[in-house]
C-alpha cells in the first residue's frame, strides 16, 4: 500500500490537473453565455460545447480513478467472486474504447481462448481498459495483439503494441508531463491497484504488459 505520503501525492496531482479543464470548461460557459441567441445555435456554439464536455469529462475520470484508488486502499470495496472469461473481460473494453475514448481498435489481434478467472467483473474491466488505453495512447502504431497466457495457476492477459512504447511501465503520476487530455494519467496506477486487489500484478514481459489474474478455482 502507498504511504500516507504518496496518496498524498495523488490527491495534490488531481487537484493541479483539474485546474487546466476546469478553466477550459468556465471560459467555454462564459463564451456560450455571452453569444446571442443565434450564435447559440451556430457551429461556433457546437464547438464550445464540444470542448466543455471534453473538460468535464477529463475531470469526471480523474477524480473516480482517485477516489476508487482510495477505496480499494481502505477496503473500500466488497469485491465481487465471479467466474468470467476472459473474452467477457476484453471484448465490451474495446467498444467502450471505440465509443467513449476515440481509440480505433478495428484490426486489433484477439487470441482469447476459452481461460477463465475469477474476481469483480467489473473492475477488472476497468483495469483492462486502462491498460490497453495506455498501450494504445503511448504507442507509435497503437495496433495491439491481446493473447492469453498462463502464470503458473493463473491465467494472464499479454498485450503487445507493434511499436512497444519506451518506456513500457508508465512513472508516477506525479512525474508525468501534466496535461494529458484524456484524464488518464492515474490510469495505470488504478489498473495495477485493481489487480493487487484481486492478488494478481501488473508487469512488463516479453515485450509487452502482462495482466495476471487469479485462478478460476481460487480458494
Amino acid at each position: 500500500m502507498p504511504s500516507p505520503g504518496k496518496r498524498g501525492k495523488y490527491l495534490a496531482f488531481v487537484a493541479h490537473e483539474i485546474k487546466i479543464p476546469l478553466a477550459t470548461a468556465l471560459w467555454s460557459c462564459d463564451l456560450l453565455k455571452r453569444m446571442g441567441p443565434t450564435d447559440r445555435a451556430g457551429e461556433r456554439a457546437e464547438k464550445m460545447i464540444d470542448v466543455s464536455l471534453r473538460a468535464l469529462r477529463r475531470m469526471r475520470r480523474l477524480i473516480d480513478d482517485y477516489f476508487t484508488i482510495e477505496r480499494l486502499l481502505e477496503h473500500g470495496y466488497e469485491l465481487k467472486r465471479e467466474r468470467v472469461s476472459l473474452r467477457e473481460l476484453v471484448e465490451p473494453v474495446l467498444r467502450t474504447l471505440e465509443e467513449k475514448d476515440g481509440i480505433a481498435t478495428e484490426g486489433w489481434q484477439l487470441e482469447l481462448g476459452d481461460a477463465v478467472t475469477l474476481g469483480d467483473a467489473e473492475m477488472l474491466r476497468r483495469a483492462v481498459r486502462a491498460s490497453l488505453e495506455h498501450m494504445a495512447r503511448s504507442s507509435q502504431k497503437p495496433h495491439l495483439t491481446i493473447s492469453v497466457h498462463a502464470d503458473g495457476r493463473n491465467p494472464a492477459l499479454h498485450i503487445r503494441a507493434e511499436v512497444p512504447p519506451q518506456p513500457m511501465v508508465p512513472p508516477e503520476p506525479e512525474e508525468r508531463p501534466s496535461g494529458d487530455p484524456a484524464g488518464a494519467v492515474l490510469g495505470f496506477a488504478l489498473a495495477a491497484r485493481i489487480l493487487a486487489s484481486h492478488e494478481g500484478r501488473l508487469e512488463e514481459r516479453e515485450g509487452g504488459l502482462l495482466l495476471v489474474l487469479p485462478p478460476s478455482d481460487a480458494g
